[in-house]
């Protein structure tokens, strides 16, 4: 009988804290470094800044739900540094004026399970490490211009430029990836994550200078998320 007493007085101690963080919402700004892989890498090694916000909701101790959107560009590709192939005297010429960038707008949906109750974190304090699973819509704009054209005959004429080229499309993807939150108050978290993504999307190959086409899309994020929740 003694036993079922202390129980249910350790219960009802521990209920209303349990309750106050089932249910806490939390908004946030995140930066991280973008990097692109495999045949991405190719036409952007350099990467880019990655920077949007975040809004996250703690389910109970385990899961947490996250909404986020950020914006991404890619500049100065590798296409800028590459010469191209002309088939008539097979040497290499430059397209000094060259320009290739690529920009990003993407909205996931990610899951975060907590290892060991990371939601109680709130309360108590300290680190919680995570893994992260999510789907969403990534879209990208591949902007190509400044080539010289190189189906050219007979005297290559280097101020003959061909059309700026875009590849412009909202493909669907998944991500996955592991991280720590560590929660310095009941208001403030600071959320270290690394996160890889898979896009089913497509940029063009361009043989004349060695770019194959790229699908679908790799790349990996290497970031930071300050959070601000609001504990009921």
């Amino acid at each position: 009988m003694k036993f079922i007493v202390a129980a249910l007085l350790s219960l009802a101690l521990i209920g209303p804290g349990v309750a106050e963080v089932n249910g806490t919402w939390s908004v946030g700004v995140t930066g991280q470094y973008d990097v692109p892989l495999f045949k991405l890498n190719q036409w952007f090694p350099s990467g880019g800044i990655d920077i949007g916000g975040t809004v996250s909701r703690i389910n109970n101790p385990t899961w947490t739900f996250e909404l986020d959107a950020r914006y991404a560009k890619y500049g100065s590709g590798e296409l800028e540094n590459r010469r191209f192939l002309w088939s008539v005297d097979l040497q290499e010429y430059e397209s000094s004026n060259a320009s290739s960038e690529m920009t990003w707008f993407t909205v996931t949906a990610n899951y975060l399970y907590h290892f060991d109750g990371g939601g109680e974190k709130l309360n108590t304090g300290g680190g919680a490490p995570y893994f992260v699973i999510g789907s969403g819509f990534y879209h990208y704009n591949n902007e190509i211009s400044g080539l010289i054209y190189p189906g050219q005959s007979g005297t290559l004429d280097t101020n003959l430029i061909q059309r700026p080229e875009s590849d412009v499309r909202t493909a669907l993807g998944v991500n996955a990836g592991v991280g720590v939150e560590y929660f310095a108050s009941q208001n403030f978290a600071i959320d270290l994550r690394a996160q890889y993504h898979v896009i089913w999307g497509h940029v063009r190959p361009l043989e004349a200078w060695g770019l194959q086409e790229a699908f679908p899309f790799h790349k990996l994020n290497l970031g930071v998320r300050l959070k601000l929740y609001f504990p009921k």
